[in-house]
């Protein structure tokens, strides 16, 4: 592998380009230019382009899931940790700002295995939401929502940040992901019954 360095800089500039001209477009050739390496120095640290790809979803999905099992594993209390796995989900955004849209938007062009290993950590992911909004629920916190339809509806709202969100606009990041947090707890918080839960996905 190369330097860890180096190899930040090779991610960020193939992230940058696939997120710019899209997978498809991209050539490993700009990704050497950008980063400063030789083609052939490149490809000796990998096989072509689809593995860039895979090495930018996999440390994406694997630091997302990493601040979703800290969030969860710091509290046991169910607001906590959906208040804190927003927080570390955001986190993760504000850091590497292009990474959830090649994750989301062109993951589909990985290989069947690639795109497994990358589906467990998101199959993961979603059974820690799914396991927190649960035990809210038992505890009369949380109102009786379908689980599966709250955890892709948080999911929904952070990973498309990319699409609408300017970090320069008024509303500093901090202060967003503050709403963020006051809309989606709101929603949840079990301040009247509602209507019941029928069912449907789990």
């Amino acid at each position: 592998m190369p330097r860890p360095t180096r190899w930040n800089t090779v991610l960020r500039t193939a992230t940058a380009l696939f997120a710019a001209n899209g997978f498809g477009a991209a050539s490993v050739s700009e990704v050497a230019r950008r980063a400063r390496l030789s083609k052939p120095g490149l490809y000796y640290h990998v096989r072509d382009k689809e593995e860039l790809l895979f090495r930018i979803c996999d440390y994406s999905m694997a630091g997302i899931l990493a601040g979703a099992r800290g969030a969860v594993a710091a509290t046991d209390d169910p607001a906590k940790q959906l208040r804190e796995l927003i927080r570390a989900h955001t986190a993760f955004h504000w850091q590497h700002p292009k990474n959830l849209a090649i994750l989301f938007g062109q993951g589909k062009y990985l290989s069947a295995a690639r795109r497994r290993r990358v589906a467990g950590m998101e199959r993961e992911y979603l059974g820690l939401v799914r396991g927190v909004i649960r035990a809210g629920q038992r505890r009369r916190r949380f109102r009786r929502v379908d689980p599966t339809v709250a955890a892709f509806s948080l999911f929904a709202m952070l990973n498309t940040l990319d699409g609408w969100y300017d970090t320069r606009g008024r509303i500093r990041p901090r202060a967003l992901v503050a709403e963020l947090e006051r809309l989606y707890l709101g929603g949840l918080a079990a301040g009247d019954r509602g209507t019941p839960h029928q069912g449907g996905i789990t």
